[in-house]
């Protein structure tokens, strides 16, 4: 599996997006979906996200240290369980692909229901978050505060997907009410990461209720959310009745180098906290199951012993080391960061003129042209971009109002 996931990897970074699965019911929506996704293939990609949306809750099975008594008597599911981390970059690209196709009222319908989404994480997560308070009531509670408690909740709940959601309300908003929920959702985007400039200048046009006007934002992806790799000891012991052995797996986060940083753009998201916010928690069921396999494995052996005699000990220790194993799939797609960008067409900040009716927007790290971005020198727009070692292949979504 993990030499799978990095041939999965790799060929995501190359564009190589036919061979996107790994023969897993649960993950490979997943990966197949963000392939499809990356090529422009949206209606494609939505399905397969939908297909697994649907057992979504199912196959994160019930709460984030459920299922112990099942783990104990050693008996795993055989489909990857998924992070909540990967349910709402599920709602996140789903979002994007709305836009894309111009469904903008399916994208309103995405937006609420990951923000029911994020409710019940919020209620699995109530002992993992890093808010002092002590509050049994998840995130309906929370909401009656403004921005300074969001801050612990931006490992976990995506603040990319916030900001996205604050941008819709924002560009789509037909009354003051509409852009109250504007306000809100960049509110809690600023909370989460505290830092971004760009939010801060959104909040400002909410307040004010008005959206800006020829004005792009950008989303930018980079590098990989990190992976996870197997540590094995074997132990051999000798007991009066026979040698038997010892097998721990456990799995270690591997993190993905830092990708280059594009000039002038802003972190919103940081998915290596993301992800480790949930790894850390799950490493209790992984103990559980590692505790869970050795006395069943040590029973196998010494079963095999008494029955079948020394031969058959060592049978059942040859099948007792094949037989133990970690947890390391993931969706091993996901970027590692995403930075955003917030550009004003009319000051030519980063940005110059084609001809009347284009500008050219430029993405630069170090100074050096990555990519030139022709849009239109009026209107707003949203645009997606995923670095990779190849070229960089923007989706540019025009934002105006329907009709």
């Amino acid at each position: 599996m993990e030499r799978r996931l990095d041939s999965v990897r790799d060929d995501f970074e190359s564009r190589n997006f036919a061979k996107q699965r790994v023969g897993d019911r649960n993950l490979d929506p997943l990966l197949a979906g963000n392939a499809l996704f990356q090529q422009g293939k949206f209606a494609d990609a939505d399905t397969e996200f939908e297909s697994i949306n649907r057992r979504m809750a199912d196959a994160q099975s019930s709460g984030i240290i459920g299922n112990v008594t099942r783990i104990a008597a050693g008996n795993m599911a055989a489909d990857y369980k998924p992070y909540f981390m990967d349910d709402l970059f599920v709602s996140y690209y789903q979002v994007w692909a709305a836009l894309a196709e111009r469904r903008f009222d399916d994208a309103r319908v995405i937006i609420n229901q990951s923000y029911a989404k994020q409710q019940r994480l919020s209620q699995e997560y109530a002992s993992l978050l890093r808010s002092r308070e002590r509050d049994t009531d998840g995130l309906g509670a929370n909401m009656r505060r403004e921005n300074a408690q969001w801050e612990s909740f931006g490992d976990i709940m995506n603040p990319a997907l916030t900001y996205l959601a604050g941008i819709y309300f924002l560009n789509f908003a037909q009354n003051p009410n509409d852009f109250e929920t504007a306000r809100t959702y960049l509110a809690r985007a600023d909370g989460m990461a505290p830092g971004n400039t760009f939010v801060k200048n959104d909040i400002a046009a909410a307040r004010g209720g008005r959206a800006p006007e020829n004005t792009t934002w950008i989303f930018i992806e980079s590098g990989f959310a990190p992976r996870l790799r197997e540590r094995r000891i074997d132990w051999p012991i000798i007991l009066p009745s026979g040698p038997r052995v010892v097998s721990i797996a456990t799995s270690e986060a591997i993190f993905s180098p830092a990708p280059a940083r594009i000039d002038g753009a802003e972190l919103i998201a940081n998915t290596d906290a993301m992800f480790l916010t949930e790894y850390k928690e799950y490493q209790v069921n992984e103990a559980l199951r590692a505790l869970a396999s050795i006395i069943s494995n040590l029973a196998l052996q010494n079963a095999a012993n008494r029955h079948a005699g020394p031969l058959g000990g060592l049978a059942a220790v040859a099948v007792s080391i094949a037989a133990t194993s970690a947890e390391i799939r993931t969706w091993a797609t996901l970027p590692k960061r995403i930075y955003v960008m917030r550009i004003d067409k009319g000051t030519g900040l980063r940005a110059h003129g084609i001809n009347d009716n284009e500008v050219l927007i430029e993405i630069k790290s170090g100074g050096r042209v990555l990519k030139e971005i022709p849009v239109s020198r009026t209107g707003n727009d949203l645009i997606y971009i995923r670095l990779t070692s190849n070229e960089i292949k923007p989706k540019i979504i025009k934002l105006n109002q329907k009709g």
